[in-house]
């Protein structure tokens, strides 16, 4: 009190509030009134605290003059306590609203409940998912917007609430403070609609601060509650349509009459259907393992290495290929499980028993690997198919095709035999001196056996197409000058007979077999102009990328569309109902076909009924130069032979004795010496009868079938190892057989078909001749 007294009153008070104090004192100077506030003082030691401040006049009776008694009580703690509740209250209202932020964002509809079961608290979901506003929701019972489950979906509620719903759950978790869920509830919109919903329960206990102590019983500790529920239309739409298409899945896998499995890696059944639980339990069963051994070298299974596989037994089973040769390597199913491929349509016999008779049932595997996300396989599905029926039906087939086979080869060989005979007598007959009227009955009779010939020739082509006779070798080729010759060819044709035959012909040049082209254009451009009478026709080649099309077209009768499928079918012509075999047998479009196959382009036509028609070849495009080797065309016929064709001795084979004399006659008209034999003993007779003339044949002109089980290939053979010498040699043949074609191709002679013109006889017996 002695440092203090008479000194100023700013010493005791922060300097920040020297301003508000003497304002007061002022005022109360003034006016006598003084208004209570808090100054902070400062202590001597600098320590501060919160005074709140009363001051009045006054006047003191020791004779010290007064003028203002300050009444100081120190609030310091009590702010601090007062600053504490605000900071708390401050921090609660952030949490309230973040927690009411939190409540609104939320995908979910809230309600808060209170103990009465009344509606507090909506958040915004609910208002969108009701179609209600707040205002209209808030105090009144959840029950007025639940519906109960819906009757049609299966476990709709947890606990066997089915009857109530969401209500009753809702009434039972502010009973007992339990919290519980109904899977699905039907909600009511304002709109009248009805949406369905998943609800969840949550009741609010007391923490026991206030008016429900932790020891009270639980209903007196329930506040209320808090009812989620979240919108689950679209997803049971989805279950359903879910559940929907897994029972149309499981009905279509066991109508399949394929068996269908799926086995685990480790061997284990996942999904089979009637067909394959048959199976499983019979042969195909280790085929559809991923754990099965793999097959010993006599095509059995080799013991299980697994306890728990599923091979139950192999003893006396054995499995074949379709080849019938024993299996190798792994199962279909074990096979696509190692590698991680599948593997297609494996064929695979079961031989039960080790009998040459023993019974195969025949079936055809596929097995495809499931792999989980790291790439391993997880499982197999395998799908397996019964066709011993199949196999059956294919080797009565094969039996049958191989009958008919025998009977075209018998039926062809048996009619070139006589036509043979009539062409040689007829091109004979020609010769003599003839009346005009039996001049014309002979021309008609060799013009008809030309075309029997022509169709027997076709059959023939067939025949070594299917065989593999029939080899395309590739070689430069001019387009253009293919094009112009066979346009100098056939425009003389198209004048006579009133028609127009155009070409466009670009300079193109492609590698492909000239001779196998010629025959297709040919066989086009003879199309064009008999279906074509008095029209135009049109041949040209055009580039289209890297592919060479040649077209040819006409304005002739067309094709009808359900024809134009068919014209490239064996035996198929339009416009020939009466079938005049003079038109021919229908094979020239399916051997052109198969020829252009072969080549590797495609043939395609495009026609309008009354119209006409366009043939398309399509070839790839080399990029060979025009002006290579011209394509070589047919033979011209009628060689001539060489100047001493009278010391030339040819040895005639064959059996018919009509043919026999007629061949004779005509190779004696061309000068050549023939001696004769109607066997291959009586060959081999003719054959000493020469040695002791000295003399040795220059040529075998043979039939290829003759009597007591002879060839003519095997009379060829005789004489040249008695010979010692490689006698050239003709085979001549009616049999058009797949077998007999490659057996004729291999040996070292040339081959002739029956029926034979004479023209291609001679020049086949130049050609041999001259080597």
């Amino acid at each position: 009190m002695l440092r203090l007294k008479g000194r100023p009153l700013t010493l005791l008070v922060d300097r920040l509030d020297h301003g508000r104090l003497f304002t007061a004192l002022g005022r109360l100077r003034e006016t006598g009134q003084w208004v209570r506030q808090e100054f902070r003082y400062v202590g001597p030691q600098g320590a501060v605290i919160d005074g709140l401040t009363d001051a009045r006049s006054v006047a003191l009776d020791d004779g010290d003059r007064g003028d203002v008694l300050l009444t100081i009580t120190d609030v310091t703690e009590r702010n601090l306590w007062l600053r504490e509740v605000q900071q708390a209250r401050d921090d609660a209202e952030r949490a309230r609203a973040d927690y009411h932020h939190i409540l609104q964002s939320v995908g979910d509809g809230i309600l808060g409940v209170d103990a009465d079961g009344r509606i507090r608290f909506v958040n915004a979901a609910a208002t969108a998912m009701t179609g209600r506003l707040d205002l209209d929701l808030i105090g009144r019972p959840p029950s007025d917007l639940l519906a109960g489950p819906d009757p049609e979906m299966e476990g709709a509620t947890d606990g066997g609430m089915a009857e109530g719903g969401a209500a009753r759950a809702l009434a039972l978790s502010l009973a007992d403070g339990r919290p519980r869920s109904i899977a699905c509830e039907r909600l009511r919109r304002q709109d009248g609609g009805l949406m369905q919903v998943e609800v969840s329960v949550s009741p609010i206990l007391a923490s026991g601060k206030g008016f429900a102590p932790l020891a009270a019983p639980i209903a007196e500790r329930i506040q209320g509650a808090v009812v989620a529920f979240r919108d689950v239309t679209a997803r049971r739409s989805a279950e359903a349509a879910l559940n929907l298409s897994e029972r149309r899945h499981r009905v279509l896998v066991q109508s399949l009459h394929d068996a269908l499995a799926m086995i685990s890696a480790d061997g284990g059944s996942l999904l089979a259907n009637a067909m394959a639980e048959r199976l499983l339990g019979g042969p195909a069963r280790p085929l559809l393992d991923p754990t099965a051994p793999g097959y010993d070298g006599d095509g059995r299974l080799a013991p299980a290495t697994a306890p728990d596989t599923l091979v139950p037994t192999t003893a006396g089973r054995r499995f074949i290929d379709a080849n019938g040769n024993r299996m190798h390597g792994l199962p279909p199913a074990a096979e696509a499980a190692h590698s991680g491929r599948p593997v297609v349509e494996r064929i695979v016999g079961v031989v039960e028993g080790d009998e040459a008779t023993a019974p195969t049932r025949w079936l055809r595997v596929s097995s495809h690997p499931v792999a989980d996300p790291a790439g391993r396989v997880e499982a197999v599905v395998s799908s397996v198919a019964d066709i011993t029926a199949v196999k059956a039906l294919e080797r009565e087939l094969n039996v049958a095709l191989d009958a008919r086979e025998r009977f075209l080869a018998a039926a062809s060989h048996d009619l070139r035999q006589p036509v043979q005979a009539l062409v040689l007598l007829s091109d004979l007959l020609l010769k003599e001196s003839l009346s005009g009227e039996a001049r014309r009955m002979a021309e008609q009779i060799q013009s008809s056996l030309g075309g029997l010939g022509g169709m027997l020739d076709g059959m023939l082509d067939i025949s070594r197409l299917e065989a593999g006779l029939v080899a395309p070798n590739p070689e430069p080729v001019d387009v253009c000058a293919l094009l112009t010759r066979l346009h100098g060819e056939f425009a003389p044709l198209a004048e006579r007979s009133g028609q127009r035959l155009r070409m466009v012909a670009p300079p193109l040049a492609t590698r492909t077999d000239p001779g196998l082209l010629e025959r297709v254009l040919r066989n086009l451009l003879a199309n064009a102009l008999r279906y074509a009478p008095g029209g135009r026709i049109l041949m040209g080649a055009r580039r289209r990328g890297d592919r060479l099309q040649i077209e040819v077209w006409d304005s002739g009768i067309g094709i009808a569309d359900r024809h134009v499928d068919r014209i490239f079918q064996d035996f198929f012509q339009v416009g020939n109902a009466a079938r005049d075999r003079r038109e021919g047998l229908g094979l020239g479009l399916s051997i052109a076909k198969r020829l252009v196959t072969m080549l590797g382009g495609v043939i395609d036509v495009t026609s309008s009924l009354g119209r006409g028609s366009r043939f398309t070849v399509s070839l790839p495009l080399t990029g060979s130069r025009p002006g290579g080797r011209e394509p070589s065309g047919a033979g011209t016929g009628g060689g001539e032979p060489s100047g001493d064709s009278a010391d030339r001795l040819i040895m005639l084979v064959e059996d018919d004795a009509v043919i026999r004399m007629a061949l004779v006659l005509m190779l004696e008209e061309w000068g050549y010496r023939v001696v004769e034999a109607g066997s291959g003993t009586e060959a081999d007779g003719l054959l000493d009868g020469l040695a002791e003339a000295g003399e040795v044949p220059d040529l075998i002109l043979a039939d290829y079938r003759l009597p007591e089980g002879t060839t003519g290939l095997m009379v060829m053979d005789m004489v040249r190892r008695r010979l010692s010498r490689d006698v050239p040699g003709i085979l001549l043949t009616g049999d058009t057989s797949a077998d007999r074609l490659r057996e004729a191709a291999g040996a070292q002679c040339a081959l002739l078909h029956k029926p034979i013109q004479p023209a291609r006889l001679q020049d086949a017996v130049v050609a041999a001749l001259t080597g």
